[in-house]
């Protein structure tokens, strides 16, 4: 019985060791910019499948709006589906300090505008959605970057985890 208690005591201590390794943060802005991703992969195939325009709007530092535009006026319209997805862990969007992502990505930052998906899958414009931890990070550790090709309308996730951005998906 002594034994066993020796030994439960020793995995646990081993185990706190190795969980206060572990970079939480890290997890987190991975966790964010794929829940991102995973959101304008989405609209762009809603607005193919439902053959109409889907607005994406950053409403604030940590919340976009995705707005299925069935009359493709660009209004809000009673029937028309608005949804809103909120940045977790305190991340929001910008650019801020940041180096452009790596190329073939274009690097405009799309936290300030409207980006559309159209009926084709195509975006209105390319561009990318930075996001930044709110852990000071100068060095940009916890950086996350979702890239928007116009042509294909397809996201890309970045990494900066490294020093230099590096795709993530």
């Amino acid at each position: 019985m002594i034994e066993m208690l020796v030994v439960i005591i020793l995995i646990g201590i081993l185990a706190g060791i190795a969980a206060s390794r572990l970079d939480w943060v890290r997890y987190r802005a991975d966790s964010v910019a794929r829940g991102v991703l995973a959101d304008l992969s989405a609209a762009q195939r809603t607005a193919v499948s439902l053959q109409t325009d889907v607005r994406i709007t950053t409403l604030s530092n940590d919340r976009l709006r995705i707005h299925e535009d069935a009359n493709n006026n660009g209004a809000v319209d009673g029937s028309e589906r608005v949804t809103f997805t909120v940045l977790e862990n305190g991340f929001r969007f910008g650019k801020g300090s940041m180096a452009g992502t790596p190329a073939p990505a274009d690097a405009t930052d799309l936290s300030t505008v409207t980006l559309v998906f159209r009926r084709d899958g195509t975006a209105s414009r390319g561009g990318t959605f930075y996001l930044s931890s709110p852990v000071a990070d100068t060095t940009c550790r916890y950086c996350r970057a979702v890239a928007i090709a116009r042509s294909t309308g397809r996201a890309v996730g970045y990494s900066n985890a490294s020093g230099a951005w590096v795709r993530a998906n």
